[in-house]
């Protein structure tokens, strides 16, 4: 199974249709908020809104794949900003995949949770290149990931 994710693209639809096309093969793509486009423009992803969309997304989605459960949101909720730690560890997930912050992540915690941010799609605060993050699921687990820098 493998998954693409991206996160704050501020309208730029065509990074985002790019890093589509370029990754035909995954079966999911999430967009963790601050697309900043309407939400039809988003379909060929799962999505969530950020503090910077007037979308019609959910705040938060909990997806079940390959038997993980995996929490999507965009980072910028007072509880997560607060203690991240503690918030991840109150949610029934095993992956907690959030934006926001525009600077990649890739953590496990004591619990074995994944905490996960593939940075910026347009607007990195890590580099001077924008990212978004593949990984890879076989038997329950991340077997791989990528974060794949984008020229902006």
């Amino acid at each position: 199974m493998k998954i693409l994710i991206c996160s704050d693209s501020h309208g730029d639809y065509f990074s985002l249709n790019d890093i589509v096309l370029k990754n035909y093969d995954c079966d999911y793509f999430f967009h963790l908020g601050d697309s900043g486009l309407p939400s039809y423009l988003l379909n060929n992803f799962c999505g969530v809104k950020g503090n910077c969309d007037f979308n019609d997304l959910p705040k938060a989605r909990d997806i079940e794949i390959d038997r993980l459960k995996f929490h999507l949101e965009h980072g910028d909720s007072i509880k997560f900003m607060y203690n991240p730690t503690k918030y991840v560890e109150s949610l029934d997930c095993d992956i907690f995949v959030f934006g926001h912050t525009h600077k990649k992540l890739f953590d496990k915690l004591e619990s074995g949770k994944y905490l996960i941010n593939p940075g910026s799609l347009t607007r990195p605060r890590d580099g001077d290149k924008g990212s978004y993050l593949i990984i890879n699921i076989e038997n329950k687990k991340i077997v791989s990931y990528k974060f794949i820098e984008v020229t902006l």
